[in-house]
């Protein structure tokens, strides 16, 4: 006897329906928000993105709900005003979008969302066709609706309280009370993904604090378009030598960049932890510090070379 995996079996005798654990796929697992191996994921999904392919202009979005009413919000409610809400920028010209779901210290959850732009036109070939662009108006009018969706289910949102920034050279975003210098789309998803990783700990602290649902069902805490142009993965291998070789010039490489920075206690506290970025006491994890560190490809191909160059002969003053 053979059997699709749609078709149902029916035992003749009983008449219940019999499932087909060889053929069914398995049921999907409640997702319970942020943990080390969805950090973890997002990241390496993050490391991935080809940004020289992406077409469109930058803009960071953050949004919120009120935190006095969590507690009657579910996880499912929330994700159907943020689907809601990316078809009505996708609608305006949106390109690709990637957003990451944080958990503020309140338990209020706190949406950042990396959304590229284009123009677009409205109307039709009988009455002419009108051109828009993201300027200021249309901007506040994509928070409205934010705001417009939740307030239709009971939740007061203000437009006030939700920030929508183009992302432009040279210019300096603000990422919750935090100026990142010359951000680009990169170093703002690089910072979220950070941000997140190191929230893993903080977010299992305070998850008996937020309400059951959100406890057992949180739901996706990250997400992109299936259309995002993402790199393939590409394995390298090599002595050992040319690893640990390898794993120092990445250091010096975060150190210098951490040098460039010119908020003084930033610049401290960055180059201290550049510094310090390969010392770890766990054997299981040690190999790991310096190859996971966030840099761009080419600059990882070249500090390959240059190590396989070296020979692994190469010692830090």
């Amino acid at each position: 006897m053979s059997a699709s995996k749609w078709q149902q079996l029916v035992n003749p005798v009983t008449g219940e329906i019999m499932k087909q654990t060889s053929t069914q796929a398995p049921e999907r697992s409640n997702t319970n928000g942020w943990t080390a191996n969805v950090a973890r994921r997002n990241e390496q999904t993050l490391q991935q993105i080809d940004f020289d392919a992406i077409d469109g202009e930058a803009a960071f979005v953050t949004l919120t709900m009120p935190k006095q009413q969590m507690a009657d919000v579910s996880s499912e409610q929330f994700h159907k005003w943020l689907n809601a809400w990316l078809v009505y920028i996708r609608r305006r010209g949106m390109r690709h979008y990637y957003w990451i779901l944080e958990f503020q210290a309140s338990g209020n959850p706190h949406l950042h969302v990396i959304v590229w732009l284009s123009d677009w036109r409205t109307g039709g070939a009988k009455r002419g066709y009108v051109h828009h662009r993201w300027d200021v108006v249309e901007q506040y009018r994509a928070l409205a609706y934010w705001a417009k969706r939740l307030n239709a289910d009971g939740v007061a949102a203000k437009v006030d309280a939700q920030n929508f920034q183009m992302v432009e050279l040279g210019q300096s975003p603000t990422v919750d009370g935090v100026t990142l210098e010359s951000a680009t789309p990169e170093r703002l998803l690089m910072y979220l993904a950070k941000h997140a990783a190191r929230g893993v700990a903080h977010y299992q602290r305070q998850i008996e604090n937020m309400p059951d649902d959100w406890q057992f069902r949180s739901g996706r805490v990250w997400g992109h378009d299936r259309g995002l142009p993402l790199r393939e993965q590409e394995d390298f291998e090599t002595d050992y030598p040319t690893f640990w070789t390898f794993r120092r010039l990445v250091r010096r490489w975060v150190c210098a960049n951490a040098s460039k920075m010119t908020d003084d206690d930033k610049h401290r506290r960055s180059i201290v932890s550049a510094r310090r970025m390969l010392r770890c006491s766990r054997p299981d994890v040690s190999p790991y510090r310096g190859v996971s560190a966030w840099l761009p490809a080419s600059v990882a191909s070249q500090l390959l070379d240059a190590a396989e160059a070296m020979g692994g002969d190469y010692e830090e003053d």
